[in-house]
């Protein structure tokens, strides 16, 4: 997979074929196939081994996150996963370029991945202490996930960690819709 990434974020995904693979990898074609179906699932055995796409178990959160109000949730969890969204900036970086070229590969990982962040921001706000039973969180998944890529392509442009910054104020606008008014705030 460290062959992959490598070969992926030189050249391209469409541009990489398993045969390139097998041969940097020092393996045959066969034996990757053995392995993986398909360049694509490939491509998501990178990302599962980087961590991107691991479901969330709330296990794992930090008490402070398992344990908050809504707009704390929104503000721990997305500093994290911005922080993620950084230490893995080349391979997203890749991924983003090949996805709007058209590589069908990119975009069906990024499908999928887009679909786990989704849920994994609806298990986080769903144990918010104070949100409230009519809130659409499915709305605020999809609100707080589109924000943190363009916080993220941002960051890519500018080059500035700062832009994170405005993960609080993400918070404050969409925690009031989420809460429960008057109660556990």
């Amino acid at each position: 997979m460290a062959t992959a990434l490598r070969l992926f974020s030189s050249r391209g995904t469409a541009a990489v074929s398993m045969r390139d693979l097998g041969e940097a990898a020092g393996v045959t074609v066969p034996g990757l196939y053995y392995h993986f179906r398909s360049k694509a699932e490939l491509i998501q055995a990178v990302y599962r081994a980087r961590g991107l796409d691991r479901p969330l178990d709330i296990a794992e959160l930090d008490d402070d996150l398992t344990v908050g109000r809504v707009e704390q949730r929104i503000v721990e969890q997305a500093r994290r996963e911005f922080a993620r969204l950084i230490d893995d900036e080349d391979f997203l970086r890749l991924m983003q370029r090949e996805a709007v070229l058209g590589d069908r590969d990119a975009l069906e990982v990024g499908q999928t991945l887009g679909v786990r962040w989704r849920e994994r921001w609806r298990v986080v706000l769903s144990g918010a202490t104070d949100l409230d039973p009519r809130a659409d969180v499915i709305a605020a998944a999809d609100v707080i996930t589109t924000f943190l890529w363009g916080l993220f392509v941002e960051y890519l442009n500018q080059r500035d960690r700062s832009v994170a910054e405005r993960i609080t104020g993400l918070a404050a606008l969409v925690s009031p819709s989420l809460g429960r008014p008057d109660r556990g705030r």
